[in-house]
C-alpha cells in the first residue's frame, strides 16, 4: 500500500474515533492531510470506501489491539485488558458505532462480529490460563462465561440500549465495576486476594 494512502487510513481512523464518522467529511480529510480532493479520490472511490479501508486496517492491523503477556498470570492479563480499555476510552467517540449502524450497516455488522469473536476467544483463553494457575475456580464452564462476557461488553456499550449514558458507558469506573463482578465470580480464594491487591495498586497509579 502506498505510504500516503496508509498514512491517511491510519490517521483518519483516529479522527473518526474522536469526532465520529458522519462529522468528518471528505473535505475535512483532504484538508487535514494536505491533499487535494482529486488525489483523495484516486485513493478512495467515495467516503464509504475510505471508511471500509479504515475499518479493515484497524481490524487486521490494530494499533490499539490487545496484546496480553503469555508470561504473566491470568489476573495480570485482565489488568492489561483494563489498560487497553483505558487507552480506547481516551480517544473513543461512542457515536462511531451509531454512525456505522445508520450509514454503513454492513461495516457495522463486520465490526460487531469481530469484536464478538475476539471477546469470546480471549475470555476462554484467560479462563483456561487462570484455572491452570490456580487463580480461577476449576469448575468453571469457560464457553458459557465467555458468552456472558460477550453479551455484557457489547450490551453495555451499545448506544441502542442506552443502559448507561455515554459518559458512563465510556468510563473506567463502569468497566471496573464490570470487571469486579466478573472476577469475584470466577476467582479462587487465592485469586481474589491477588486480584484485590493488584486492583488497589492500579487505582493508586490512576491517581498519579
Amino acid at each position: 500500500m502506498e505510504d500516503k494512502k496508509l498514512y491517511i487510513i491510519r490517521n483518519v481512523g483516529k479522527l473518526y474515533m474522536k469526532f465520529g464518522i458522519r462529522s468528518v467529511t471528505m473535505d475535512d480529510v483532504a484538508n487535514e492531510f494536505g491533499v487535494s480532493k482529486k488525489t483523495l479520490y484516486q485513493y478512495f472511490s467515495d467516503k464509504e470506501d475510505l471508511v471500509s479501508n479504515v475499518i479493515d486496517y484497524f481490524l487486521d492491523n490494530p494499533e490499539l489491539d490487545l496484546r496480553t503477556d503469555k508470561k504473566a498470570n491470568a489476573i495480570d492479563n485482565m489488568f492489561q485488558v483494563r489498560k487497553h480499555v483505558a487507552t480506547i476510552f481516551k480517544i473513543y467517540n461512542n457515536n462511531i458505532e451509531f454512525d456505522l449502524k445508520k450509514t454503513y450497516p454492513k461495516l457495522y455488522q463486520k465490526v460487531r462480529d469481530v469484536k464478538r469473536q475476539r471477546i469470546f476467544s480471549n475470555t476462554i483463553a484467560n479462563i483456561k490460563q487462570g484455572i491452570l494457575q490456580g487463580l480461577y475456580r476449576d469448575d468453571l464452564n469457560a464457553e458459557f462465561i465467555a458468552k456472558l462476557q460477550v453479551g455484557r461488553m457489547l450490551f453495555t456499550l451499545n448506544p441502542d440500549y442506552q443502559v448507561f449514558k455515554d459518559n458512563e458507558a465510556n468510563s473506567l469506573e463502569v468497566f471496573d465495576e464490570t470487571m469486579n463482578y466478573h472476577m469475584h465470580a470466577i476467582c479462587t480464594e487465592n485469586g481474589i486476594k491477588y486480584y484485590k491487591k493488584q486492583f488497589k495498586k492500579v487505582q493508586n497509579e490512576d491517581k498519579h
